[in-house]
This record gives structure tokens, sequence and C-alpha cells, in this order.
């Protein structure tokens, strides 16, 4: 089945159908297919935790664990995250109703996201396993500058 058809389908969990459609509209139909291909073919159902995140979340998220009552749980200040151009996505496995964040799947499911084009959090130094994101090539400054100069269609960032 062909990446297209996958905007057609519904995945297992209508809250994963919300946050996918928060992401930038090109990498939308990717990120269905991962969530449909990871049930079908893994056995696993994955919810997308986290998709768009404006500046204000991101800059909240950052200060948790610094300025902010909490655990720290972001390294990226707002503007640096793929989160706050609709790029990037996190996932976890739900298993009988509940999330499974140390899980034995990431590995599959990893493989399973870097074969749609993702780039994977579990892969960097500070590893974030639940995260995907795709860049198109675009560093977070040049997204930055993008975006605060305007240069956007509706909430995303034009990136060609």
């Amino acid at each position: 089945m062909s990446t297209i058809n996958y905007l057609k389908e519904k995945t297992w969990d209508i809250i994963s159908d919300r946050r996918i459609n928060t992401l930038h509209p090109n990498i939308r139909a990717k990120a269905k297919e991962f969530i449909v291909r990871a049930e079908k073919e893994l056995g696993i159902k994955l919810r997308v935790t986290s998709g768009l995140r404006t500046w204000e979340e991101q800059t909240r998220l950052y200060n948790k664990g610094r300025s902010a009552p909490g655990k720290r749980v972001t390294n990226a200040k707002a503007g640096q995250s793929y989160h706050n151009y609709g790029l990037a996505f996190d996932v976890v496995e739900i298993k009988n109703g509940r999330a499974i964040w140390k899980n034995p799947n990431w590995n599959k499911i990893a493989r399973l996201g870097k074969s749609l084009g993702f780039e994977w959090g579990g892969d960097w130094r500070n590893v974030d396993k639940p995260h995907f994101q795709m860049r198109f090539g675009i560093h977070h400054t040049t997204l930055a500058e993008l975006y605060q100069s305007g240069q956007k269609d509706g909430a995303y960032v034009k990136l060609a």
C-alpha cells in the first residue's frame, strides 16, 4: 500500500489521529503510515503523545526542572525543537490500556520509523526513544528564521 493511501486509513486510536493532524502536512501521511504499520506488521499499538508544540508550550516544557517544578523533560528551548514546526512527534506503545515507556520493543519501533524516513531520538547522545522527526535537511536555526520572518503557509513553515 502506498503512503498516500495511509492518509485515508484510520489508526486504532482517535487521540493519535488528532495529534497527527497537528503535524506539518509534509509528514502527516508518513506519521499515519507509521502508526498503522506498527499495529499491522509488528502487533504494536502506538499512540502519538505529542505533535506540534507552540513556542510557548516548548518554553514551559524546557523550564520544567529548571525554573519550574518537575523533572526535566527536554533539552530544547523554544525554536530548537522540530516539534515547534510540526516536524516531530513522540509515541508510546499502549498495551492493555497502559503506556509502556520502558519498552523492549523500541528497536523494532525505531526500525519501522527509520524505514519511513524518520530520524529516531534513540540514536542521539541524549537518548529520546519516543521521539521521531523529519528535518528535510533543514537545521532548526533556519526553521526558526523562516518562522520568525513569517515564511509560513498557515501555521507551518514553508519548507521549499
